[in-house]
């Protein structure tokens, strides 16, 4: 494989300044070239561990490669590649020099250029070569700097990158060597390096500089030469430094260090400087050797890096990792001091789906940016607080010892949470926040101890209303660990058949309550575990939401009120059954057709089955929810919007979604009867259903007088205790047969 190469000029260096300052040292103090190339060599295979490098000089007719360097090739190898003719085809070496580029043998075994060379390669058991023609002035070819490896390899940009630098760097050993005078050399190297020099003398006066530094800085030789160096400081003191440690350096050593540089124009810039002495043969010095190279850009791209890396950009706070860095600080010193003690609080924003959803992502990111901003202003100094993700905060309170401390940070944050938020899309928003509070070390050593622990309280502070905090308990340690166990069992319910179906019923009001008929049940899932016994759903159904088991169990559910329509058509009952759909069932885009296909196979009619909904599925995606349900509702599906009231209830919303039945949450059915408000709030649901063309069903019905009340509003069926509970398969079937032959023997009388 041959790669196209040009003079190497502009490459960007990869060598350190040290090591440049070591070669220019050498060059200066008159040693051999075989000695200059010999240490390249050793420079690159430090750079490069497993490489192997050589340098060969083209003879002066041109027409042959002789030994340069090769400390670490076999002498067998080095005799038999001496004297080499160049060509086409002559190895990576020969062929590099002949055409004038770059050339890479990624497996001497298998490759035509080293053909009649393998015997040799064997030798020193080498298996890739890749060579770069050493370029100098016009262009002309001085030699090859080769780079061996012991086992087929291909190179990397940076390793393209370190060949052209090192062949650089033999041109300037090999044109020092050329060099009729100690002036041309000095000339020479400082015209070509592709870093600022400057040398100065033994009073530490600039005695010369080339035009790289020029380019830096701003400052022509002109300027600069029989001056102190003050373009490389910011103070006088820290110059007098410089000269002390300048002038401490023992032979061959240099010191490196990072200033902060002036241009003639008073700019500022980052620089990397490299120190180097001169010393006569009594060890005076007699000269020192500056090298500097401008890494402005290099420290901006660090900096931004590590800014990005430990920094939330939206709201500058510091993110997940830095967070974490700083637990383990505290962790660290609080284990060798038992008297350091410190909180961690995981927060959470209350409602800030809902406002994402509803006003879209850049309303939520304005919330994140405002809410950030308050939190910040309720901790005290030395606290942290950071963005872990999403709408979760954690936050590190020193002195957890301080109980009132504590106590005054948690409601300074939940109160400022509860002020009204004024944001670019919405006039005015609110929410809340949830906190969960862990103590070091009682609640956990670890920083994943703490956070499990943190989060278990504010799981508690959920569930517990939101809008406040909680601390973590052992007994909340408990609850997770029976969550746990909990949803294990979970997922293998359904296969094992624990799953079964309830049902209450839903009778029609509209006539005579005492031949009022069942038209409808509600399905109701329970789970009968084989040691806990009837576990109730508000305890599993959230657990199978959050694990994504709900979606097996609501597949299930289908099946199985489907199946009972069809044994209820059997026994010559005509009724319908209304399962619930869970907003997490809702993620998968072929559930519309997969309801279809599993209504198709039951073998039942389509308007027997009724889905159920709660406004919260309207706010999310809603014109993926509008085709859902319209699909649903074209195929004879019915659909029902479930509790009513309780959400973000908005006419649009019914306006706009295909809704066939309304029912009233049971929390406006409570105390109806002797509250005024109440009353008006039914009526006004009841009125507002039939407007829009809906069957309106009331939930909860415990009493005579608000079945009473209801009938008398106009409402069309009802549900609750007060009929029945909800019963299981057979129960209801008899319940159901036994109410019919009732409103039968009634109509005989």
């Amino acid at each position: 494989m041959s790669v196209n190469s040009t003079n190497p000029e502009n490459s960007n260096p990869v060598v350190s300044l040290s090591r440049y300052s070591h070669l220019l040292e050498l060059m200066v103090s008159g040693h051999s070239l075989h000695t200059l190339l010999e240490e390249l060599c050793y420079l690159i295979q430090d750079r490069q561990p497993g490489c192997i490098a050589s340098v060969l000089l083209l003879s002066e007719d041109g027409l042959r490669l002789t030994h340069g360097a090769a400390p670490s090739l076999p002498q067998a190898y080095i005799d038999g590649i001496n004297g080499v003719e160049i060509g086409h085809g002559v190895g990576s070496c020969g062929t590099a020099a002949f055409n004038k580029e770059l050339v890479i043998v990624e497996d001497i075994d298998n490759h035509p250029f080293w053909g009649p060379y393998k015997e040799l390669a064997a030798i020193g058991n080498l298996k890739a070569c890749w060579s770069q023609p050493i370029f100098g002035a016009n262009n002309q070819v001085l030699g090859t700097f080769a780079m061996y490896y012991n086992e087929p390899r291909k190179p990397s940009v940076n390793d393209i990158v370190l060949i052209l630098e090192a062949s650089r760097l033999a041109r300037f050993g090999i044109e020092h060597s050329r060099a009729q005078t100690q002036g041309k050399l000095s000339t020479l190297i400082a015209q070509n390096l592709p870093m600022g020099m400057i040398t100065t003398d033994e009073n530490f006066l600039i005695s010369g500089v080339n035009p790289a530094f020029t380019q830096i800085t701003g400052f022509s030789a002109k300027d600069v030469i029989g001056k102190k160096p003050q373009a490389l400081v910011n103070t006088p003191g820290q110059l007098e430094q410089f000269k002390e440690i300048i002038a401490k350096l023992p032979p061959s050593r240099s010191w490196t260090s990072e200033i902060q540089g002036k241009r003639k124009n008073q700019e500022t810039f980052t620089a990397e400087i490299c120190f180097s002495a001169i010393h006569d043969q009594h060890g005076k010095m007699i000269k020192s050797v500056a090298l500097i190279s401008d890494i402005s850009e290099r420290k901006r791209s660090e900096e931004t890096i590590h800014y990005l890396a430990n920094y939330d950009v939206l709201t500058n706070l510091p993110n997940r990792n830095l967070f974490y860095e700083h637990m383990t600080w505290a962790i660290e010193k609080g284990s060798h001091n038992n008297a350091l003690t410190f909180s961690v609080v995981i927060l959470d924003l209350d409602y800030f789906k809902e406002v994402n959803d509803n006003h879209g992502h850049d309303a939520g990111d304005e919330l994140l940016i405002q809410a950030a901003n308050r939190l910040k202003n309720c901790l005290d100094e030395g606290d942290t607080i950071a963005r872990l993700g999403g709408d979760e905060f954690g936050i590190i309170i020193s002195d957890a010892d301080n109980t009132e401390k504590l106590a005054n940070i948690s409601q300074r944050c939940l109160s400022q949470l509860s002020k009204p938020f004024k944001l670019r899309q919405v006039k005015e928003c609110r929410i809340s926040g949830s906190l969960g509070i862990a103590r070091f070390p009682e609640d956990g050593a670890t920083i994943a101890q703490l956070m499990k622990a943190a989060d278990q309280a504010l799981y508690a502070a959920k569930a517990a209303g939101r809008n406040t905090c909680k601390h973590f308990t052992q007994a909340m340690q408990q609850e997770a660990v029976n969550q746990a166990l909990m949803h294990q069992d979970l997922r293998h319910a359904v296969e094992r058949n624990e799953l079964e179906l309830h049902y209450q019923p839903i009778m029609d009001i509209n006539s005579d309550t005492d031949t009022a008929t069942i038209t409808q049940l509600e399905a109701l899932v329970r789970w009968n575990h084989p040691e806990r016994g009837l576990v109730r759903p508000d305890i599993f159904i959230p657990l199978a939401e959050k694990t994504g088991i709900i979606r097996e169990i609501g597949d299930w559910v289908r099946n199985a009120a489907l199946q009972q329509i069809k044994h209820f058509e059997q026994q010559g009952l005509n009724l319908c059954i209304a399962v619930n759909l869970s907003t997490a069932e809702f993620f998968d885009n072929n559930l519309a057709d997969h309801i279809l296909e599993q209504v198709q196979q039951a073998g039942v009619h389509p308007s027997k089955l009724t889905i159920e909904i709660t406004e919260s599925l309207f706010i999310q995606n809603q014109a993926d929810t509008r085709d859902f349900l319209q699909r649903l509702k074209n195929n004879q599906i019915k659909i029902a919007l479930d509790d009513f009231g309780t959400g973000f209830s908005s006419l649009s919303y019914l306006s706009a979604f295909p809704v066939d039945k309304l029912k009233i949450d049971k929390s406006f059915i409570d105390d109806m009867t002797r509250d005024s408000r109440k009353q008006a709030l039914v009526d006004s649901i009841i009125n507002l259903g039939h407007s829009l063309d809906m069957q309106v069903i009331a939930e909860g019905i415990e009493e005579q007088e608000q079945l009473a009340a209801l009938k008398n509003k106009g409402c069309d069926s009802i549900q609750g205790y007060y009929l029945s509970r909800p019963l299981g398969t057979l129960a209801i079937e008899h319940f159901v047969l036994e109410h019919q032959a009732k409103i039968n023997s009634s109509s005989d009388t």
